[in-house]
């Protein structure tokens, strides 16, 4: 039985599939090599993989990648090739030119991200295709073992919310503001305590979103400044395990002071919708049908789309290497498959009002879904 890569090969007539960066930024070549590096390297995708790496790495290569075959560009003499051309970036397409010959390329295929100073020279003596990278879509069904990594994450970001929640819930209201220590609380103190604890869970973030007040009512506003009583705030944290390299994503809207009829009204909306998103969600279904059936239950709800406010974004989106990857829960969802890993987060945002949006992180199956979010849903603190 052909592998999905050798399909894929056979289809568009290629004699290998290369990849070229760093596996930190670029998570199919963490996919496809397990070898986490922030220097370039090159990954040749055949029947086999074989990783072309600096003499620098390349102890470290054939300790942890999980490719076949490990070469080092010393193999091509690269300093000799850098003496001759006085330029690193041509030395180096010189050896990629010689490693493809030793493997039998004549027609390559590359990711559409390949670099274009790289395609230049190749493309002088390969045949190119830029396709979409096959690991993009092989990554969508999650192995257990990538499950597992998922749900640990998920259960460091849970832990750093709830760090996040008792702080500001620890505060007293104050006018117009919340105040812990006769100090205004702010979106960066609460930040600051996600961040902590999620070092000290071995993960890492970027770009938590701790968004207050009208601050809120932007969908992905990171939050600054003094937080506001009386008003919801948007805690959204998606943090990446330090060591296995995969992602978890949750959001949870908290409110420290008295709610207003409006607001609570919306946020008994968001919930509701999320409650009918979840129950939509299962193996054969496609996205579509699932953020179809959010916007109708807003909607029906009183809550209609319109220009730049109420619900403005997709209902979801896959977590995995990437934080935000395929499938999509949107209007151009694709179909739904056993063990893709989604969010479901609808939310409501207005001006004048602010933002509430409420995010889990959920496994499909075949008949419904394993939610991997254990935490509750309580607008109040």
């Amino acid at each position: 039985m052909f592998s999905p890569i050798q399909i894929f090969l056979d289809r568009h007539n290629l004699d290998g599939f290369l990849f070229v960066g760093d596996s930190i930024c670029d998570a199919d070549m963490y996919y496809l090599s397990h070898f986490l590096a922030g220097d370039r390297f090159a990954a040749l995708v055949q029947e086999m993989t074989t990783l072309l790496v600096s003499s620098m790495e390349m102890g470290r290569a054939e300790k942890e990648s999980i490719a076949d075959k490990c070469l080092s560009t010393s193999q091509y003499k690269i300093r000799e090739k850098l003496k001759r051309s006085g330029n690193w970036e041509e030395a180096y397409a010189w050896v990629l030119a010689d490693f493809l010959r030793d493997h039998n390329i004549k027609r390559l295929g590359v990711p559409f991200r390949f670099p274009v100073g790289l395609y230049q020279h190749l493309i002088q003596d390969f045949e190119i295709i830029v396709l979409e990278s096959p690991f993009y879509r092989i990554r969508e069904v999650k192995t257990e073992e990538e499950l597992s990594a998922i749900a640990d994450t998920q259960r460091a970001c849970e832990r750093a919310m709830r760090q996040a929640i008792h702080l500001i819930g620890s505060c007293e209201p104050r006018g117009e503001l919340l105040y812990r220590d006769d100090m205004p609380l702010t979106s960066e103190k609460v930040r600051s305590a996600i961040d902590v604890s999620l070092l000290e869970d071995g993960c890492e973030t970027m770009d938590t979103i701790i968004a207050g007040g009208l601050q809120a009512a932007d969908p992905h506003a990171r939050g600054t400044g003094p937080l506001a009583a009386n008003a919801p705030i948007v805690i959204d944290i998606f943090p990446r395990s330090k060591s296995k390299r995969y992602f978890a994503d949750m959001t949870r809207t908290v409110l420290r002071g008295e709610a207003s009829l409006e607001v609570k009204e919306i946020y008994e909306a968001v919930c509701l919708a999320q409650a009918m998103g979840l129950q939509a969600v299962r193996s054969g279904v496609c996205g579509k049908e699932v953020h179809s059936r959010v916007a109708e239950v807003f909607r029906d709800q009183g809550y209609p789309e319109t220009e730049g406010q109420g619900f403005t974004h997709s209902t979801g989106h896959g977590v995995g290497l990437d934080v935000h990857e395929k499938p999509s829960l949107s209007e151009v969802g694709e179909t739904l498959e056993v063990n893709h890993v989604v969010t479901v987060e609808p939310g409501l945002y207005y001006p004048d009002i602010g933002g509430v949006r409420m995010e889990d992180l959920v496994v499909v199956k075949k008949n419904g879904l394993e939610n991997l979010t254990h935490f509750e849903r309580k607008l109040v603190v």
